[in-house]
């Protein structure tokens, strides 16, 4: 999706790309095809303004960077290239008039469109999933969030071995959280890692007083009289207080945009090997997209 943009869209100098999504498939095609060609950019994110390295997330929360620490370009890069950036949530693609509309109301004409939402957290449609003090940990508004859920929170639980499970056991546990972390294979990351090094790995994260337990899966969560979280029910029929769930189970694309504009989706949106959707002039790539 990077170079080739431009020569396989004809940009004009005249023409409008617009962008949806500022992470790094997003603004690594902005910049590939400002080198190509002096159209019009803009990069529409519906976080915070500016690019960021998202895997720093953590260390915001934990208090060893702030958010323009994780910024790899200085504010002035924009203008200097001529990227207009956009702040809002895009809700609607009208491919027949060649304009997106925002939440509020808002419209934006373009030439060319890419779709570059990224993924989501994975929910599996357990009871309970959407409760106060529920949370998975991917986006600038995630970390917001958990900053606000992790007030008065003794324990947690994080559903899912992984690791951005291990990143927020480690955020938690910088704020003096108990974690109780679920893993649903016989090791941790069974997919990925072999036995003896996932055994290493494992034994790590007990080292540091996290409770790891192995082949353990929810049936449902919990809540108080308040509406917030109060507990876990495990499928063996065992329960663990906690003020605060973190679904860590993995991510998948992040199509909502795309299936409520009539694109094609699959478990991705659908695209050809030039990177086209099935609506004209409209492109996706990065975690959201799926080649046929």
């Amino acid at each position: 999706m990077d170079n080739a943009m431009a020569e396989q869209t004809s940009l004009k100098p005249s023409d409008h790309l617009v962008i949806v999504g500022n992470g790094i498939t997003g603004i690594t095609c902005a910049l590939e095809v400002r080198k190509q060609s002096p159209c019009r950019i803009t990069v529409i994110s519906d976080e915070g303004e500016y690019f960021f390295s998202r895997p720093a997330l953590m260390y915001i929360f934990m208090r060893q960077m702030r958010l323009g620490d994780t910024q790899p370009y200085e504010k002035s890069f924009w203008k200097k290239n001529k990227i207009e950036l956009r702040q809002g949530s895009v809700v609607k693609i009208s491919s027949k008039d060649k304009k997106i509309e925002f939440a509020d109301q808002s419209a934006l004409a373009y030439d060319t469109l890419v779709i570059a939402t990224g993924s989501q957290p994975n929910k599996f449609g357990w009871p309970g999933q959407d409760l106060p003090g529920v949370q998975g940990f991917y986006s600038l508004h995630d970390l917001s969030l958990l900053e606000r859920n992790v007030h008065g929170v003794k324990h947690a639980v994080i559903v899912g071995g992984g690791l951005i499970g291990v990143e927020v056991a480690e955020m938690l546990q910088s704020r003096r959280i108990a974690v109780t972390f679920l893993v649903r294979e016989k090791y941790f990351w069974q997919i990925v890692l072999p036995a003896e090094e996932a055994g290493l790995v494992g034994r790590h994260i007990t080292h540091h007083g996290v409770d790891l337990r192995y082949e353990t899966e929810i049936a449902a969560i919990e809540a108080k009289e308040t509406g917030r979280v109060a507990r876990v029910t495990l499928k063996d029929g065992g329960q663990i207080e906690c003020q605060l769930v973190a679904l860590t189970a993995g991510v998948s694309p992040n199509v909502t945009l795309a299936r409520a504009s009539g694109v094609t989706v699959n478990r991705g949106v659908v695209v050809n090997e030039r990177f086209e959707t099935n609506l004209p002039g409209v492109y996706a790539a990065g975690d959201c997209a799926e080649f046929t």
